[in-house]
C-alpha cells in the first residue's frame, strides 16, 4: 500500500511536471529576461489566470530586466478583464496603480525635459545673439576708436597750424609796426 502511495505521488510528481513549461521553470528561477522571453512567442489570450498574473509580474515589477511598465499596464488590465474576481485582484490593482503613477510620472518628465530643452535652446539663441552684438560693438568701439585718435591728431595737427599762424601773424604785426615812422597815423579801414 506505501508502494502504492508513493508510486501514485511520484506520478501527479511527473505529471506536475510534465504540464510545467519553459516559462514556469524561468520564472521559477527568477530569469525574468528568459520568461520575458518565452512568454512573447505565446498569446496572453491563451494564459491562465495564474500564468497572466506572472507574466505581468515580469513585465510590470521594476527592477526586473524585461521591466516595461506599458506592457506591464496592459497585462494587469487583460488579467482584470478577463478574470475579475481573480484572487491577485488586490495585487493587481495596486500594481496597476503603481505603474500608471510612474507612466505618468514620465510623461511629465518627458514633457518637462522638452520644456527645459525649448529653454536651453532660446537661451542659446540669446547667448549667441549677446555674443555677436558684443563683437559688433567691439569693432564698432575699436573703429570708433580709430576714428577718434585720427580726429584727436587732425585736431592737433590744426591747433598746431593754429598756432604757427598766430605766430605769423604776431610777427607780420611787429613788422607792420616796425616799418611805420612814428609820427604817422594808422590808416583807417574803410
Amino acid at each position: 500500500m506505501t508502494r502504492a502511495i508513493v508510486a501514485a505521488g511520484l506520478a501527479l510528481l511527473a505529471v506536475g511536471c510534465a504540464r510545467a513549461t519553459q516559462f514556469d521553470r524561468y520564472y521559477a528561477n527568477s530569469q525574468w529576461a528568459d520568461a520575458a522571453r518565452e512568454f512573447s512567442s505565446d498569446s496572453a489570450t491563451s494564459l491562465t489566470e495564474h500564468e497572466l498574473y506572472r507574466v505581468a509580474l515580469v513585465y510590470g515589477t521594476p527592477g526586473r530586466s524585461p521591466f516595461n511598465p506599458v506592457k506591464g499596464r496592459q497585462l494587469l488590465m487583460l488579467l482584470l478583464a478577463r478574470f475579475p474576481e481573480t484572487p491577485h485582484r488586490d495585487e493587481a490593482e495596486s500594481r496597476l496603480m503603481l505603474l500608471n503613477d510612474m507612466l505618468q510620472t514620465h510623461e511629465d518628465a518627458v514633457k518637462k525635459q522638452h520644456e527645459l530643452e525649448g529653454r536651453i535652446a532660446e537661451l542659446t539663441r540669446q547667448t549667441q545673439e549677446l555674443r555677436a552684438r558684443a563683437d559688433s560693438s567691439l569693432s564698432q568701439s575699436d573703429s570708433l576708436r580709430g576714428v577718434v585718435a585720427k580726429l584727436e591728431t587732425e585736431r592737433k595737427d590744426r591747433e598746431e597750424q593754429l598756432r604757427a599762424l598766430r605766430l605769423e601773424l604776431q610777427q607780420l604785426k611787429e613788422i607792420d609796426l616796425k616799418s611805420r615812422p612814428p609820427s604817422a597815423k594808422p590808416i583807417k579801414p574803410i
